[in-house]
């Protein structure tokens, strides 16, 4: 397969196809059938605690073929803590929801506010690159819309290639005296057609996903050179970055990686390389992007001119597989896989 670069002079047009695409998320035309498939195992809830999610009504019931108004008013499918929204494209676990205290004075809810999260895990069981994250998700407390939160360390934004997954919190603040959060998922931007995550307070799952250690057989390694119509590139080094500093440290049971990469440009347009157009997955689940090195990748490079830089994430110390994936077509997905073993 030959990989094929954006370049800059499609720079504009690619960036309304991004921003499109952003707003599409994964709500993409094949996440119309979506459904719920199952609860994770490990959820525990008592039969008492069970509810109907299409109660029968009283009385006569209407023809089989027929639609009452009870029904064209009911809400989307609600999903709970522990069960499972599964998508042509994605498959969601809603793995906890709870209140968020923050530490920082300067970062506070609104006098009777309070901050509130649900936690997702999310899988690529596409068959192309699926985007998802925060803005993706509207909060309605008692009926009202409610402020999106960031809180940065654990916002769920992923761009997924087949198979990989990703972890994060979607927040909001609302006001303290809520007594019905729900949380809309939009599925298909075209449709409109939503999910609902009902907040359940400090609630969770149990759920944890297990590591797929697999590398891919396409990656690269340290030492190989790969071409693609425009590029040569040259993969010059990987390990593990230790030039932070003390004010900006990795989390605990976290490194930060990186990969030292070199790009000449072989073809007759300049070409646009940028830490922008990399992901990395450790164990297939998706990383956070690490920005303080001090020759970041980004570069615009004349025909037969080069430039060297790296990119760098935070991964778990125990991850077995690390792999970085340059996204060299935005239309086709195709993506390089290189190998880091720090």
């Amino acid at each position: 397969m030959q990989f094929k670069p954006m370049h800059r002079a499609a720079g504009i047009l690619i960036m309304t196809g991004v921003f499109l695409m952003m707003a599409a998320g994964s709500g993409s035309d094949d996440n119309s059938t979506a459904q719920k498939v199952g609860e994770v195992e490990q959820t525990v809830s008592s039969a008492d605690e069970e509810k109907e999610k299409t109660p029968q009504p009283d009385g006569d019931e209407a023809p089989e073929d027929s639609v009452t108004q009870e029904e064209a008013d009911a809400p989307q499918e609600a999903y709970h803590v522990g069960d499972i929204l599964k998508t042509d494209a994605l498959e969601i676990v809603y793995k906890a929801s709870g209140y968020y205290v923050s530490d920082n004075e300067f970062i506070q809810p609104k006098e009777g506010n309070q901050y509130i999260f649900i936690e997702l895990y999310c899988t690529n069981i596409g068959d192309s690159d699926q985007s998802i994250d925060s803005y993706s998700f509207t909060c309605y407390a008692d009926g009202y819309s409610c402020e999106s939160t960031y809180f940065s360390d654990n916002d769920l934004s992923a761009s997924l290639s087949p198979g990989r997954s990703a972890s994060g919190i979607v927040a909001f603040e609302v006001p303290q005296d809520a007594s019905d959060i729900q949380i809309e998922y939009e599925l298909d931007l075209w449709s409109e057609e939503k999910a609902v995550f009902v907040f359940e307070g400090d609630k969770d799952s149990g759920f944890e996903p297990e590591a797929d250690a697999a590398a891919s057989e396409s990656a690269f390694h340290a030492g190989d050179i790969v071409e693609t119509d425009a590029l040569r590139i040259a993969y010059l080094s990987c390990g593990e970055y230790t030039g932070y500093n003390e004010f900006d440290p990795p989390k605990d049971g976290y490194h930060y990686v990186y990969c030292e990469l070199e790009f000449e440009n072989i073809s007759d347009n300049d070409q646009y390389v940028s830490y922008t157009e990399f992901d990395c997955f450790a164990d297939s689940s998706s990383c956070e992007a690490y920005y303080g090195t001090d020759d970041l990748l980004d570069a615009t490079i004349s025909p037969g001119r080069k430039a060297k830089g790296t990119v760098a994430y935070e991964v778990p110390l125990d991850a077995q597989t690390v792999e970085f994936e340059f996204l060299t077509n935005l239309w086709t997905s195709d993506r390089i896989v290189f190998a880091c073993q720090p």
